[in-house]
């Protein structure tokens, strides 16, 4: 049988219909979400200011591997990590009950 490019599903109807048939899915999409959009996030205010990865954890009193593993994106932020990433102004976050937003803060 041969399918029509117009029969298939796209990417965001497949992630929409998993995440509603299997919670576990849902959770780890959303966990990931967070941590990759505070790795972007990282990386892009780095790279605007011309940082390095141990000048910018200085800036928040961490070690070089903290900031590391933050732009790996492979691990999810703590609140206390949120807490000082938005002090330094380096993005928003809003916990809502669906789900959480992280916004990058306006660059250089």
């Amino acid at each position: 049988m041969i399918m029509k490019l117009s029969d298939l599903k796209n990417h965001d109807v497949i992630v929409a219909e998993r995440r509603q048939a299997d919670p576990d899915y849902a959770a780890e999409a959303d966990h990931l979400a967070l941590a990759d959009a505070v790795s972007r996030a990282v990386v892009h205010y780095r790279a605007e200011r011309d940082l390095t990865q141990t000048a910018f954890g200085a800036m928040l009193g961490w070690k070089q591997p903290h900031v590391a593993r933050l732009e790996s994106g492979d691990v999810a932020p703590s609140i206390e990590t949120l807490q000082r990433l938005a002090r330094a102004g380096v993005i928003e976050v809003h916990i809502e009950q669906q789900r959480t937003y992280v916004r990058e803060l306006a660059t250089t």
